[in-house]
């Protein structure tokens, strides 16, 4: 038995070590940033703050101090800290990139940020692992489930985009797990088993009260780790409240009773009977319920302690009242549904959704019905998995509802809910598979289980393949980059025509832009000549222009001004940004 143990976690450790070998290959791929990243990097460990001028030059050593830590100016959390409450985003995930920059001062590398999001996936693999064993998986189907998440797109680039996503898919995996302990534990002491040889008498309930406390306690200590990663948790936080209490109130089953029988020396042992009148009653669940939801108060209290800012962000910030008015805008509520339910399709599915929802019917009409299923309810904490099933259902639901519309790349709202979904969707095949063909075997494996691995083997090489659904890539930047090496090299001069309306937008092409030695600035909103002395005698300038009413005029100008320019060619055009070339 403890050699097929080893066997098994050895299968375990080489999967995890495959996948973030995987992810790391993606990560060579990654090459370039999605906006949102780069201001991971500036917010983390800004310097002096961006400066745009108007008809100078700017040295881009200056620009790369603010996306660096530069040395003697390490761990300085206060900024950090003061940087976000400028923003709308809690500081926990730009701390933990600033603590990485600030290992490897005078670095912008995306293996910062990358190396951060592998030590997150690595810890949401132990803990969804963990969670899917308190579910009363098999070895075999926790596989699957290891299997499907991290080879998944979405998990890839959970991990490449650069931002607080990874982290928060931790906390709420952590969360989930902690919740469907505590209920192990609550049906425990309902049920009268035994709690770790507590036989039912006092020292049993203060069992069951210490071993409540410690998951509360811990539930408390995620919950503010959570919080303080991105405003999103909070959602998680109470809906899986909500349907906790719900459970634990009015549905959790009753229990059983039981007569009072006598230990070896005559002592009496509390029964049953007794028990359900002291502990099983609703006064009892309903002090326990106030000491959960006590817990959380003092999670979010310490939260907003330690960051004080939060509130006004949420209530206050451009983000939160977007997100309020958003969500109490019932005329787009279809459409919003829709659109992030055809993302998970697209992308977590690659467009097999509906054979999971078949399958999940299956199962459903075989557990309602005891189809070829005889015992899963039981085997498999049906308890934990409706609790699962609502929370999942609630998060997208209201994510769906209150997040920024923004194509592909708003799956990252919906990322903290994908390992969930992607482990009620293996439980639920493989009950609709049992339904199907029984208990049948092949080479001592349940043909369910094959048939479970086979559908989701297809679904993640599909997306990995064929639909190539990994996202924050960018190999489009490849060539950009090098092209803006080149023209470095032959001594070409860097013009950046900025809209004053929207100057951080230049963000967007910091790639490129470090790879000249300086830049000349021009606000497009002034129409006045330009007059500079090394652009006068420039043989070559390439342009970057910012769409603007006033970008073909300053275009003009900036051609007039040259005493060499022959005419000039557009060489590209991304977002809103177009490159030209004046020989």
């Amino acid at each position: 038995m403890k050699t097929k143990s080893k066997r098994y976690s050895l299968i375990l450790l080489l999967l995890l070590i495959i996948q973030v070998s995987f992810i790391c290959l993606h990560g060579v791929q990654k090459a370039g940033f999605h906006q949102d990243e780069y201001y991971s990097y500036f917010s983390s460990n800004r310097s002096l703050g961006f400066y745009y001028p108007d008809r100078e030059w700017v040295d881009t050593d200056t620009i790369r101090d603010e996306f660096v830590v530069k040395k003697g100016e390490g761990f300085n959390y206060g900024l950090v800290h003061q940087v976000q409450s400028w923003d709308v985003h809690p500081p926990f995930f730009y701390d933990l990139l600033h603590t990485a920059c600030s290992l490897t001062p005078g670095v912008f590398s995306k293996w910062q940020g990358l190396i951060i999001n592998l030590i997150g996936f690595i810890i949401s693999f132990v803990i969804l692992y963990k969670l899917a064993k308190a579910l009363g998986m098999t070895r075999s189907v926790r596989l699957i489930v290891m299997f499907v998440y991290g080879f998944n797109p979405m998990t890839i680039s959970c991990v490449l985009f650069i931002r607080m996503y990874m982290w928060l898919t931790v906390f709420v995996l952590a969360s989930a797990y902690l919740h469907m302990k505590l209920i192990s534990l609550i049906k425990k002491y309902y049920s009268g088993n035994e709690l770790k040889g507590f036989v039912l008498s006092k020292p049993f309930d203060a069992k069951f009260k210490k071993g409540f406390t410690y998951y509360v306690a811990a539930i408390a200590l995620v919950s503010i780790l959570g919080f303080l990663t991105q405003y999103y948790y909070l959602i998680y936080m109470c809906v899986m409240g909500a349907a906790f209490g719900i459970w634990f109130l009015f549905l959790m089953p009753k229990n059983r009773k039981k007569k009072e029988s006598a230990d070896s020396q005559g002592k009496t042992i509390l029964g049953n009977d007794e028990l359900a009148e002291k502990a099983a009653s609703m006064a009892e669940r309903f002090k326990y319920i106030c000491g959960y939801a006590f817990g959380c108060a003092i999670a979010l209290g310490l939260s907003v302690l330690i960051y004080p800012y939060a509130l006004s962000h949420i209530f206050r910030g451009y983000r939160g009242r977007e997100a309020q008015d958003a969500f109490v805008d019932m005329s787009n509520l279809g459409d919003r549904i829709t659109f992030f339910f055809g993302l998970a399709d697209d992308y977590l599915f690659s467009g097999m959704l509906w054979l999971i929802i078949v399958m999940i019917v299956i199962a459903l009409i075989a557990l309602f019905f005891m189809l070829r299923v005889k015992g899963e309810k039981d085997k498999l904490h049906i308890a934990h998995i409706r609790i699962m099933t609502v929370t999942a259902i609630g998060y997208f639901l209201i994510v769906s509802k209150t997040a920024l519309l923004l194509g592909d790349t708003s799956n990252r709202y919906q990322m903290p809910i994908y390992p969930i979904i992607l482990l009620l969707a293996v439980y639920f095949t493989r009950i609709g598979m049992r339904a199907i063909v029984g208990k049948r075997t092949i080479a001592q494996i349940q043909i369910p289980v094959i048939g479970t691995f086979t559908i989701f083997a297809i679904i993640v090489l599909k997306g990995l393949i064929v639909d190539q659904n990994v996202l924050f890539l960018y190999p489009e930047d490849a060539e950009r980059i090098e092209y803006a090496r080149q023209m470095n090299e032959s001594g070409a001069k860097a013009v950046v025509m900025y809209n004053d309306a929207t100057p951080d937008n230049i963000w967007r092409l910091t790639d490129e832009l470090l790879e000249y030695d300086k830049l000349y600035y021009v606000n497009e909103a002034d129409t006045a000549a330009i007059s500079d002395a090394e652009l006068a005698e420039a043989d070559k300038v390439v342009v970057y222009a910012a769409d603007h009413d006033n970008r073909d005029e300053i275009l003009s100008i900036l051609e007039g001004s040259n005493s060499k320019s022959g005419k000039i060619e557009k060489i590209s055009a991304k977002d809103m940004w177009t490159v030209y070339e004046m020989k």
